[in-house]
């Protein structure tokens, strides 16, 4: 999740790792002290991770991401549940003129078990913090998903934009699980992205400010996650994503700078996660 195309920054890129380590500082410290508060009805989970690049919804938003989050999950009732989090990405090698950006995301969610269908609506903010005010913007989201055969899940959100970037995205998704061992799995999963009047896809017409409704692109992604110790967990991944030929898929997202829509990325990360 996360996005944005247009950031910059003034900043050097030793200042944004002196910011990035101390925010990560001070979320490690804030997540110990609800895993030693919390009662045994909350769970939670601690992250952090890095990514070749910043790839968002088939747009390039940078490379070298250093991320970080806390998610926390209570359960109401029988299947009826409510859960909220924070995620902090740091690029320091954005493709805007090689500039950098922090972003902060807050999200929450309710969720419901209907049968086999495991239904959530949410809400994210997306705040950048170089620019406070100015690129962020909020989304609501509706999605759906459930097995259908051979342990093979379909599943579908769609995300509406109410502020800055008005319009929908959708983004249907199919996934299987494969157990390796008994703390090594492969996941796979692939999906596509439909937009309509999403002002952030941009379409790739010279002089042309509009947006590339329709099709947005395919991708594939596999993850290996290996539970190193109870509750901890070291996720590697690969992830491929073709653009339709009409989105604008690399920064800086200015139909007039001739840049090429169709763009293929290749991505690779790890993410390491602790639960409580």
């Amino acid at each position: 999740m996360l996005w944005s195309d247009w950031v910059s920054s003034n900043r050097t890129t030793n200042t944004k790792m002196r910011k990035h380590t101390k925010y990560v500082g001070a979320l490690a410290a804030a997540s110990a002290l609800v895993a030693g508060y919390a009662s045994a009805e909350i769970e939670g989970e601690v992250h952090v991770g890095y990514s070749s690049q910043y790839e968002f919804r088939f747009v390039d938003l940078g490379s070298d991401l250093i991320e970080a989050g806390v998610d926390l999950s209570y359960e109401l009732s029988e299947g009826l549940g409510v859960s909220a989090g924070a995620w902090y990405g740091s690029v320091n090698d954005s493709q805007t003129a090689g500039s950098s950006f922090n972003e902060l995301d807050l999200y929450g969610a309710v969720s419901k078990e209907l049968g086999p269908i495991a239904l959530e609506l949410g809400y994210i903010y997306y705040g950048i913090q170089d620019t406070p005010g100015t690129l962020d913007t909020q989304e609501v989201y509706l999605s759906a998903s459930g097995e259908v055969i051979w342990g093979l899940t379909a599943g579908a959100t769609l995300f509406y934009d109410f502020d800055s970037n008005n319009g929908a995205y959708l983004q249907p998704e199919l996934s299987k699980s494969f157990e390796l061992s008994e703390c090594i799995s492969l996941d796979l999963s692939s999906g596509v992205g439909i937009a309509n009047g999403h002002g952030l896809q941009l379409s790739d017409v010279v002089g042309s400010n509009g947006t590339a409704d329709g099709f947005q692109g395919w991708y594939v992604k596999a993850e290996l996650p290996w539970e190193v110790r109870e509750g901890v967990t070291l996720a590697p991944y690969v992830k491929y994503t073709d653009a339709d030929n009409k989105l604008v898929s690399d920064t800086p997202l200015v139909a007039a700078t001739g840049t090429q829509g169709g763009r293929e990325h290749l991505v690779a990360g790890v993410k390491l996660a602790v639960g409580f």
